[in-house]
């Protein structure tokens, strides 16, 4: 017949005081040596964090994100450190690896059904935060809405429209969309019409054309070198029933007309043939965004007059 019997551990007892000091306050940290470094490494994550949300809110103040986002993020650096800090506790009492796993699951799956759109809100903010496909102030054209970026955070951005209106787009839409961003640095542009001055010299053009290249070069220069500026697009389809080459004329003095308004004298091209219509894109360039709302409209209507009065 089997005897069992429970299985015992001892513990050696520390040495005398009196006999080994030495070998006395060895023990001792010996056997506090776990606890204190579970306490070095709680604070090491600590400073950590510490330090990396600091750098996070002022990054994300530097770029123009609001308050919403920058503590959002921070709740998610709370929980990353959270499990980071659990695992270390967790690590130091010898936990099996199941037991680990285990909890690592399900305080997982918890927070994935607690937060899961939220979480998703987030991954679009940063992903939008990260790309830097537009930053606040510039001018943007995202899934057929189109206007100046006033707030960026992890839910939606704001957007002011032309007609002055405010409309949150989820930043789950920016993700998925495509987005034309109008903003370009000035001296990019500056280079473009330096090399228009030479292509037009050399093609023996209008001095007058010549000249107002001239004009836009001498105001981009009085601009910052590292300042930025906007090239605002859009199209005009004309019938093909109207005289093309009378509404060409009429352009261009409309153009002419809006030189001072605008950087440069805005341009303007042939960029497709519909069926019974010609396309034309219109090009303009501003230093303050502002301006396309309030002189797009008005610019357009200008270059109407004479296709509405019917003329042929």
């Amino acid at each position: 017949m089997k005897r069992c019997c429970m299985q015992t551990t001892t513990t050696t007892p520390p040495p005398d005081f009196f006999v080994d000091p030495f070998g006395y306050l060895l023990y001792y940290i010996d056997l506090l040596f776990p606890y204190i470094m579970v306490v070095v490494s709680l604070l090491v994550v600590l400073v950590l964090y510490w330090i990396l949300t600091r750098l996070v809110r002022s990054s994300l103040t530097s770029v123009g994100m609001g308050v919403e986002a920058s503590t959002g993020i921070v709740l998610v650096l709370r929980l990353v450190f959270f499990m980071a800090a659990l695992m270390i506790v967790i690590n130091a009492f010898e936990t099996s690896l199941a037991t680990i796993l285990s909890l690592t699951a399900i305080f997982g799956t918890a927070l994935g059904l607690a937060f899961s759109q939220a979480l998703g809100n987030i991954v679009s903010g940063l992903y939008v935060l990260a790309a830097r496909p537009f930053k606040v102030g510039d001018y943007v054209r995202v899934a057929g809405v189109e206007g100046i970026v006033r707030e960026i955070t992890l839910n939606y951005t704001r957007i002011l429209l032309g007609d002055e209106t405010r409309q949150l787009l989820p930043n789950s839409k920016v993700v998925s969309s495509e987005v034309t961003n109008f903003r370009v640095a000035v001296a990019d542009i500056l280079e473009d019409k330096e090399k228009t001055v030479e292509e037009a010299k050399e093609e023996k053009q209008r001095r007058s054309y010549i000249r107002s290249i001239d004009n836009a070069i001498d105001k981009l220069r009085d601009m910052a070198s590292d300042a930025d500026a906007y090239r605002y697009t859009f199209d005009m389809n004309i019938h093909m029933s109207y005289n093309q080459k009378e509404m060409q004329r009429r352009f261009d003095v409309v153009c002419k007309k809006y030189e001072k308004v605008f950087l440069a004298l805005p341009t303007y091209q042939v960029w497709a043939k519909p069926t019974a219509a010609v396309t034309y894109r219109f090009t303009f360039i501003v230093e303050d965004p502002m301006l396309i709302i309030k002189k797009t409209s008005e610019f357009m209507e200008d270059l109407l007059e004479y296709y509405i009065e019917g003329a042929q």
